[in-house]
């Protein structure tokens, strides 16, 4: 997935073409060296994941053992910064969405519950919030950062327990793997891509924010950079930016196509809040079909105005 490959490639085709295994020669003493022991100590995020703004979170999910219990209904989703599928479980529709890392963990998840069992090696651990009904699972390594999965089902009595045990079990596989030592695979972004971006600080700032909110926030991104929050989460003024990959964008039912800030844009009213999307360029695997995508979401009083207004200001800032 966008990761270079050359080596590997050029290796597997010598051994095709000569039509033989690489085997050592009869006078070759066999190799008597141990297999480097597992690791061992505190785990941080940066060494589990290297540099978080362009992990292939969707390679971290062992898709072998997901789809023995809850298949997934198609192709995984890939996105900055996360990966997404949706499954079935006790005839409820679910959609698990994991990764976006994060800094400040004891700050942001002090009433969060801890989650005891099964416990995991190398000082990590778990624990549970809950957003609007649905649960959310953490995972905090020992530099105090962290990353998540969470899940959107429909029919919460039927399904939420199931769906609980399946979201433990997908991030337990992930700790320990990431524990022996899995590497994290990488995406390789073209160059102009957002994913080299701050959210936070390159296309808007905390005052061209808050002049049109109406009220002073400050930005808050996460450790990947691909999102930003001014003002706090369930207020009833706030701004997000987020950079992400996915389809090419068009005008569908209660979704209107404008011109804003020079771009082609895409503007949706939603539940008292509004977003503007503008597409970007090609994402890092051709295979996919994406496109890079800047999204701003309001929640304020004329949502889509200051939607707008923001829209205007940021999209000229983006790369050419």
């Amino acid at each position: 997935m966008g990761r270079s490959t050359a080596f590997a490639v050029l290796t597997t085709a010598v051994l095709l073409l000569t039509g033989c295994a690489a085997a050592p020669s009869p006078d070759t003493p066999p190799s008597t060296s141990a297999a480097p022991p597992p690791p061992t100590g505190p785990l941080t995020l940066r060494e589990a994941l290297g540099d978080p703004a362009t992990v292939d979170f969707c390679d971290l999910l062992d898709f072998s053992e997901i789809e023995k219990t809850s298949p997934p209904l198609s192709e995984p989703t890939l996105s900055m910064g996360a990966c997404s599928f949706q499954t079935r479980i006790a005839g409820s529709a679910a959609l698990f969405s994991f990764g976006f890392p994060d800094a400040r963990a004891k700050e942001r998840l002090a009433a969060a519950t801890p989650v005891t069992e099964p416990s995991l090696p190398r000082g990590l651990r778990v624990v549970r919030s809950d957003l609007q009904g649905q649960p959310l699972l953490h995972l905090i390594f020992t530099d105090d950062s962290s990353l998540r999965i969470g899940t959107f089902f429909e029919n919460r009595e039927a399904a939420g327990p199931e769906v609980l045990a399946v979201a433990a079990k997908i991030l337990d596989g992930v700790a320990r793997s990431l524990a022996t030592g899995k590497q994290a695979r990488h995406l390789e972004y073209r160059d102009g891509s957002l994913a080299r971006l701050d959210a936070c600080s390159a296309l808007l700032s905390g005052t061209e924010v808050s002049a049109r909110l109406g009220v002073t926030v400050s930005g808050k991104g996460d450790l990947s950079g691909h999102q930003c929050l001014w003002g706090d989460q369930g207020a009833p003024r706030l701004v997000r930016m987020e950079f992400g990959l996915g389809p090419h964008p068009k005008a569908a039912g209660g979704v209107q196509e404008e011109r804003l800030g020079g771009r082609r844009s895409f503007v949706q009213e939603v539940s008292g809040g509004c977003t503007v999307l503008t597409s970007h360029i090609g994402g890092p695997d051709p295979e996919r079909n994406q496109v890079e995508h800047a999204i701003l979401a309001v929640q304020a009083p004329d949502a889509c105005r200051v939607a707008r207004e923001l829209a205007a200001i940021a999209w000229p800032k983006l790369p050419v």
